[in-house]
């Protein structure tokens, strides 16, 4: 499924929409779909779903070696992965728009980022969550599945307590008094703990920072997929495949 992203002002290298092929539950997916709707850059949405066979792919991921969402296409150039994404777009499009106003910033910013689509990811996503919810990533044996679990919570806990004291015990965001796109990013890594259910109170400063970033524009609409998963979720506690 395709649908139109904002159509903008900006004009792209070749007058035609970017092509973003992404899946909507992916956090790395829904913070280049968020950039591309914060700064007006023009667009089209190619859902891709890797359950239905290799055949079913768009051609452009038959041709990636990688095989990986989110992946840009713009003219000629194809970027994947979140963090070179997010970088392409903020130099060639918004003049590192939402990236900060001074070349620390800027830096920090994409450090928190890259670390996101990396480390904190991997211990939010692949070591607790997904264990739990998707077959794909959870082992046969129920008492080793619940043991990675658990050790998954354990480094999940540390990654918060990482954000709780470290970014955010003096700053409202991740790289001081504004909003960078580094807020969102670790947002939607964050949010996939909605998928539990769980409503911790452990954790103040992110819980604020979170319901910060959760009001800003646009937010609701990259994550209306995620909110709809999450309640189909909750209610039933189950591996989907």
């Amino acid at each position: 499924m395709a649908s139109k992203g904002t159509k903008g002002k900006l004009k792209t290298r070749n007058g035609k929409p970017l092509e973003l092929y992404l899946i909507r539950i992916s956090p790395a997916c829904r913070a280049v779909w968020f950039y591309l709707l914060q700064n007006n850059i023009p667009h089209v949405l190619i859902d891709v779903d890797f359950t239905k066979g290799e055949t079913t792919l768009p051609d452009v991921l038959l041709r990636n070696s990688h095989q990986e969402v989110p992946l840009l296409v713009d003219g000629d150039y194809i970027i994947f992965e979140g963090p070179p994404i997010l970088n392409y777009l903020a130099q060639t499009y918004t003049n590192h728009a939402g990236f900060g106003s001074n070349q620390s910033t800027r830096l920090a910013t994409e450090s928190v980022i890259s670390w996101a689509n990396s480390e904190l990811h991997r211990v939010i996503g692949y070591e607790y969550i997904y264990p739990q919810f998707l077959e794909k990533y959870a082992v046969p044996s129920e008492h080793l599945n619940d043991a990675i679990v658990d050790k998954g919570l354990r480094h999940v806990t540390q990654k918060l307590e990482i954000l709780e004291g470290r970014y955010l015990s003096k700053n409202k965001y991740l790289t001081g008094k504004t909003l960078t796109i580094a807020d969102i990013f670790v947002a939607t890594v964050v949010a996939q703990l909605q998928w539990t259910g769980s409503k911790s109170q452990m954790w103040p400063n992110v819980i604020e920072w979170l319901s910060r970033v959760q009001k800003v524009e646009f937010w609701d609409e990259v994550h209306e997929s995620h909110r709809q998963y999450v309640q189909e979720l909750t209610t039933g506690r189950f591996l989907v495949h």
